[in-house]
C-alpha cells in the first residue's frame, strides 16, 4: 500500500481512537439518593426527595428519572438539585429508584425504601375506668392501646405525618397539654397546673399548637409554639368575652383556623353557637355560620370537663383535606335526629345534612357527633350514641354511604387526626 496512503488512514483514525478512549475511560455519575421524613408513617404521606447528592465526578448529569416504586407515573428532569415531592396513598413497602445519566451517556442507579402503614382512626375510650388513647384501621381491625398517659381527652394528630399526638391530661385537677412521640410512645408535657387547656389543634406547618382555655376566666381560644420547654409562654387568641369560644382547628392547607362561640352576628348566636373563622393574616375573626341549632361543640355534655358552658361541649370541626369543606355537629330542626353530622362547603357558603353528602344514612335518629375527616379524604369518623347511654365510633365511605362501626368497648369518643 502507498505510505502516505497509510499514513492518511492512520491520521483519521486518531480521532476515532481518542474519542474511544475518551468514552471509555470517562467516569460513570454517581446517583444518591435520600428523603424526608423518615420512619414508618400512615397513608397517605407526601415524602420530599432529595437529589442533590447526585454528581459525575469528570462532567456533568444531565437527566435523571425517579422511579417512585408504587406504580405511579416516574419523575423526571435535569437538575438534581429541585427537590421532588410524592404522595404514596395506600399501605405498603416501596422502593423508589432515582437513575442519573451524564454527558457521555453513562448512567447509575440509587434506590430507598419507603414504608408506609394502614391509616387509624385514633379516639379515648373508658373502658378501664379512665379515659385512654387507642387507635385502630379504618376496617375496625388491629385496635391497640397507646401506653403513654393515663385520663387523657381530646386527641389530635399532626398533619401529613402523624408522628405527634397532641392531647390534654388530667393532672392536679385540670386538664393540661401533651405531646405523644407515636414512635417511642414517649410524652412531653406542658406543665401548667392552674388552668385547663383541652381540645388542641396542629398548624398545618407543625410548629404551632391552637386550643381552647378558661385560664383568663373566660374560654377563649390560644396558641403555643411546637416544640416547647417548661418556660414556654402560651398567647391568647380570641377575646370573645363575653361569650366564650371553643373547639379550635386549623385548616390542613394553611394557616387559616375555625372555631366555635356562643357569639353571633351582633350579639348571642342564634341557636347558641356557631362557627367563626380567623383567615391567616387577618386581625380578627369573622362569623362563618350561624343556623338555628347549637353549631360546631355540642355533644350530649359527658361533665369530662368541669367549668364548661352549659351550650358547649367537646365535638370540634373537621377540616376536608383539601381544606375546602368542614365537618361538624348541629342539633338543628331539620336534621334527621338530635344531633347530626353536617358538611359547610367555604365556597358555597351552604351547608349539607351528612346523609345528602354521603348518599347513605350516617345520621340516624339516634345522636351522631364529633366528626373527623380521614386524612385520605374519602371517609368520616363520627361518633353515635347506641344506646343505654354508651357511645361508639363509626365511619362512614363518602362514596358509598357505607356505615360500619370501628370501636366496641365500652364508651368511645373523640375520633381524632389532625383533626380534631
Amino acid at each position: 500500500m502507498n505510505r502516505k496512503v497509510l499514513a492518511g488512514m492512520l491520521l483519521l483514525a486518531v480521532p476515532l481512537v481518542l474519542s474511544a478512549c475518551r468514552g471509555f475511560f470517562t467516569q460513570a455519575p454517581v446517583a444518591v439518593l435520600d428523603y424526608e421524613p423518615k420512619g414508618t408513617f400512615e397513608a397517605p404521606i407526601t415524602i420530599t426527595f432529595d437529589l442533590s447528592g447526585s454528581q459525575d465526578p469528570d462532567g456533568t448529569i444531565v437527566a435523571w428519572t425517579l422511579d417512585f416504586g408504587d406504580g405511579s407515573a416516574p419523575a423526571s428532569g435535569t437538575d438534581v438539585t429541585v427537590p421532588v415531592e410524592h404522595t404514596y396513598e395506600a399501605e405498603g413497602s416501596y422502593t423508589a429508584t432515582l437513575e442519573v445519566e451524564d454527558n457521555a451517556g453513562k448512567k447509575d442507579q440509587a434506590s430507598v425504601v419507603i414504608t408506609v402503614a394502614a391509616p387509624r382512626i385514633y379516639f379515648i375510650s373508658d373502658r378501664w375506668g379512665w379515659w385512654q388513647v387507642f387507635r385502630v384501621k379504618l376496617d375496625g381491625s388491629e385496635e391497640e392501646f397507646l401506653p403513654v398517659w393515663l385520663a387523657e381527652i381530646t386527641p389530635a394528630l399532626r398533619w401529613n405525618t402523624r408522628d405527634k399526638l397532641a392531647a390534654s391530661v388530667f393532672d392536679a385537677g385540670e386538664w393540661d397539654l401533651t405531646v405523644t412521640d407515636l414512635f417511642a410512645f414517649t410524652g412531653q408535657h406542658l406543665d401548667t397546673q392552674t388552668y385547663s387547656e383541652i381540645q388542641p389543634t396542629w398548624h398545618y406547618q407543625g410548629d404551632k399548637l391552637a386550643f381552647a382555655s378558661d385560664q383568663a376566666g373566660n374560654w377563649e381560644i390560644w396558641t403555643v409554639e411546637y416544640p416547647w420547654g417548661i418556660a414556654t409562654a402560651v398567647s391568647q387568641l380570641t377575646v370573645q368575652t363575653p361569650y366564650w369560644a371553643l373547639a379550635p382547628a386549623y385548616s390542613p392547607v394553611n394557616g387559616d383556623l375555625v372555631f366555635v362561640s356562643s357569639k353571633g352576628s351582633g350579639g348571642a348566636a342564634n341557636g347558641g353557637s356557631a362557627l367563626w373563622i380567623w383567615p391567616a393574616g387577618d386581625p380578627a375573626p369573622q362569623l362563618l355560620h350561624d343556623s338555628s341549632g347549637h353549631d360546631g361543640a355540642i355533644d350530649p355534655g359527658w361533665g369530662l370537663v368541669a367549668g364548661l358552658p352549659a351550650d358547649g361541649g367537646l365535638s370540634t370541626p373537621a377540616w376536608s383535606p383539601d381544606g375546602s369543606k368542614i365537618a361538624y355537629t348541629s342539633d338543628r330542626a331539620d336534621g334527621v335526629g338530635g344531633l347530626d353530622i353536617w358538611i359547610y362547603d367555604l365556597d358555597a357558603g351552604t351547608a349539607q345534612n351528612l346523609n345528602a353528602f354521603s348518599g347513605g344514612s350516617p345520621n340516624t335518629a339516634a345522636d351522631e357527633f364529633d366528626p373527623w375527616w380521614v386524612e385520605t379524604g374519602d371517609a368520616i369518623a363520627f361518633v353515635r350514641d347506641v344506646g343505654g347511654g354508651t357511645y361508639q365510633v363509626f365511619l362512614v365511605e363518602l362514596d358509598t354511604g357505607t356505615v360500619r362501626q370501628l370501636s366496641s368497648a365500652a364508651d368511645s369518643i373523640s375520633p381524632a387526626g389532625e383533626e380534631q
